[in-house]
């Protein structure tokens, strides 16, 4: 697994047939894919030969993209997600060090300037028994204002984390070069695959092995270090990924529900729509104050409805689980105040509870009033749809897969769009009208869209340009959302008419060059372990 830098070019150079066995064992029987993947992890080692030498040890680290297929937003929830891995990666060759210093550089260097980074002298964690005690520290808060919007930072949040849960090792240092085609704000989860190849690197070189459950939980709880309150599907996805495999990931506890083969007919399109979508200012708000708006509306619930008392998470909040029929869910969500302010939520939820609303406040700036009854009905809709996604799968229901994709994206959407390319807002159907007449009819709940309201204008339309095309079977938000990429499933043989309309529809009308392709299922997260 480690091994000078002069002897694994070598053995890359040779195409060996074990090198050969490895790279179809992670991506598959695509010989481009597995080309491209070779000649890109040459040039990163050939790279590293020249910025250090051929002499120093090495390993290499990868961490593909992620594309969720169903259950955006619920993780943090509860909430199944139903993910792959493809064929974009973050690539990293690093080498050890003697001192606690770290050195990351990357290919790209001018988006990703080197920083040679002390993360013992930055911060000292020896102080912090636990990890949000730290990362709400007056230290953190300031390093985050101080460096905003830094690669580095995805670093030192791994790196901290995993420190802190090895308060008995004194972590050595690493040198790293990076690579990768995951483009940043892009909705694949860049910023985790980031996390996830550089932890696997340090853990390797400093001798830990960890289980991938708590790689996983310390990846996903590293984010609060960046502010993010989100969930743990990406490094969930990105870690346990299985070549042509749609893994349906379930959490609290975290645990991997069924792996289902990706139905060879269908092909998984993924388009980049032209906006990043990089969690930081308004848009890290926005993150936060949807997170928010779940936790809310749960405490109002608990307060309020005697049957959702006990639970707690989202996702339990369902018929079944409660052992109630539809309507009485309704009934309850109807009960919340409708766009409230911060003063009349702490009004609502009384004394007792100001602590903890402080707490949830103070991860976004104050947006006025609170879409409660929107996200809720998303979130509980969204893990209806989610927990059912594998079962239309396996029965090749492409009907059904249609129809709740479809109505995901519209828990997202604020526009609609005609042929003629004519917009206009987007009905989420979520007033006290709608909800009453939901109730007397027992709507299913995977029928319900909510409003999450988090897609943007540029991704709604190239939704609805996908949906024309006969043969797609859904087309969708990809991440958390806000810009980045948008995802297709398509029909074997219409997946080349879709990539055209594409171009022929938003692409060249709006003058961005054209970024969409068909991925592949791939293998997560991995040290490759023939190059020695």
């Amino acid at each position: 697994m480690i091994t000078t830098a002069s002897r694994c070019l070598n053995k890359l150079n040779s195409k060996a047939g074990d090198i050969q066995r490895e790279f179809a064992d992670i991506y598959g029987e695509q010989l481009t894919v597995n080309n491209e993947r070779l000649s890109a992890i040459t040039k990163l080692v050939e790279h590293f030969i020249k910025v250090y030498n051929e002499k120093k040890k090495i390993i290499i680290s990868r961490a593909p993209a992620r594309v969720n297929l169903m259950g955006r937003h619920i993780d943090h929830q509860g909430g199944y997600v139903n993910t792959i891995a493809i064929d974009k990666e973050i690539l990293l060759v690093a080498s050890p060090r003697k001192d606690n210093i770290i050195n990351i550089k990357n290919v790209n260097s001018t988006q990703f300037p080197a920083r040679k980074l002390k993360p013992n002298t930055l911060l000292d964690i020896a102080t912090f028994s636990d990890w949000e005690t730290f990362v709400r520290s007056s230290q953190v808060q300031n390093l985050n204002k101080s460096i905003p919007d830094d690669w580095s930072m995805y670093i030192l949040a791994a790196f901290y984390r995993l420190q802190l849960h090895f308060p008995d090792v004194r972590l050595k240092g690493i040198d790293c070069i990076f690579s990768g085609n995951i483009p940043v704000g892009s909705g694949l989860s860049s910023s985790s695959a980031l996390g996830v190849a550089f932890s696997q690197a340090l853990l390797t070189l400093n001798n830990i092995h960890i289980s991938k459950d708590l790689l996983i939980e310390m990846i996903g709880e590293s984010e609060l270090f960046l502010g993010f309150h989100g969930g743990k599907a990406d490094p969930a996805a990105i870690i346990t990924a299985e070549k042509g495999m749609v893994s349906t990931i379930g959490f609290f506890p975290l645990h991997i529900s069924s792996n289902t083969p990706m139905p060879e007919n269908l092909k998984v399109i993924i388009a980049y729509s032209g906006t990043a979508a990089k969690k930081v200012g308004s848009k890290k708000d926005i993150f936060n104050q949807r997170v928010a708006c779940y936790k809310l509306a749960m405490m109002i619930l608990r307060q309020q409805w005697g049957a959702a008392k006990n639970v707690h998470h989202l996702r339990d909040l369902i018929p079944q689980r409660l052992n109630v029929p539809v309507k009485n869910i309704f009934k309850a969500v109807s009960s919340l105040p409708v766009y409230p302010t911060r003063e009349k939520i702490t009004h609502i939820l009384g004394d007792d509870q100001k602590e903890l609303l402080t707490d949830i406040f103070m991860t976004h700036k104050d947006p006025g009033t609170y879409d409660l009854i929107g996200v809720i009905l998303f979130g509980l809709s969204e893990c209806a749809r989610s927990e059912s996604f594998h079962k239309y799968l396996l029965k090749g229901d492409l009907n059904e897969i249609k129809n709740i994709i479809d109505t995901s994206h519209n828990g997202d959407r604020l526009f609609s769009f005609n042929n003629r390319g004519d917009f206009f807002d987007f009905d989420h159907s979520a007033t006290m009208g709608h909800l009453a007449e939901m109730e007397e009819n027992e709507t299913s709940l995977t029928s319900i869209p909510g409003n999450y309201g988090c897609s943007t204008k540029e991704i709604d339309q190239m939704v609805d340009i996908a949906n024309r095309v006969t043969g797609t079977v859904g087309a969708q938000l990809a991440g958390a959302g806000m810009g980045g990429n948008m995802t297709i499933l398509a029909k074997d043989n219409c997946a080349e008419h879709v990539l055209h309309e594409l171009r022929d529809q938003y692409y060249q009308p709006q003058n961005i060059p054209f970024d969409a392709h068909i991925c592949y299922p791939i293998s997560g997260a991995s040290v490759l372990r023939t190059l020695k």
